[in-house]
């Protein structure tokens, strides 16, 4: 599997459109020109998107008094 961004509008991809293909299909499209190799890593930003990750602040414990006997 390879993938491939296109560099073209056309009326099915928009310009910039990363898609994930097999081999044989990838190198076809690539030879016309309308497409260029991209990395993974682009591929599966475009795929999940921006992930917000937040962080999250942790109260702290109180201390029980020791009883006193």
């Amino acid at each position: 599997m390879k993938c491939i961004k296109s560099t073209k509008s056309n009326t099915s991809y928009k310009a910039g459109h990363i898609v994930r293909v097999e081999d044989k299909e990838a190198d076809l499209k690539v030879s016309t020109g309308a497409w260029e190799f991209t990395p993974k890593s682009e591929w599966k930003k475009e795929v999940r998107g921006n992930q917000v990750t937040t962080e999250v602040e942790e109260k702290p414990k109180k201390k029980k008094a020791k009883k006193q006997d």
